[in-house]
């Protein structure tokens, strides 16, 4: 385990914020470009579901080097961090989290949807919100947690 301080290097930092934000910015725009409107990804009870599978998951896996990871992860988007393998193993775990949550988002969605057809005409956009789970699952696995992955590896760190 390295404690030492992350290095800030301009061009480097600026990379890194290029690469995060160009990341989801062409996952959204694509689907806006599509016909997608930005608001119909945006459902509170599949985002408690991912994000809280995420968060609480590596809470009871992690318990403090999991709290201590947090403001590391945030340091890491903007700064190269310092090695560090346990590091790296809670964003792998975060993926994992991620996939979990994001299934679960649909699955629970799903039963709610289908134990509710009353409303036929509302199914559709039941089940295009029980979907948006998964987006945003993806979306912070791929676009966060496996760059944060990166960056706490030895290559990541050079």
């Amino acid at each position: 385990m390295n404690e030492n301080k992350s290095t800030l290097d301009l061009t480097d930092s600026i990379l890194r914020i290029m690469g995060i934000i160009g990341f989801f910015a062409a996952v959204i725009s694509g689907f806006v470009f599509a016909g997608g409107n930005l608001i119909t990804l945006i459902h509170i009870p599949e985002i408690i579901i991912v994000v809280g599978t995420i968060f609480f998951g590596l809470l009871c896996t992690h318990r403090k080097r999991f709290l201590s990871y947090l403001p590391k992860a945030l340091l890491a988007c903007l700064a190269k961090p310092s090695p560090d393998r346990e590091y790296c193993q809670i964003s792998d775990n975060a993926m994992r989290y991620a996939a979990f949550g994001g299934g679960m988002a649909v699955i629970l969605s799903l039963i709610s949807t289908m134990s509710n057809l009353a409303d036929p005409e509302g199914v559709g956009l039941r089940v295009a919100a029980a979907m948006s789970g998964v987006v945003i699952a993806m979306l912070l696995s791929q676009g966060l947690f496996v760059y944060l992955r990166y960056s706490f590896s030895e290559n990541g760190s050079k």
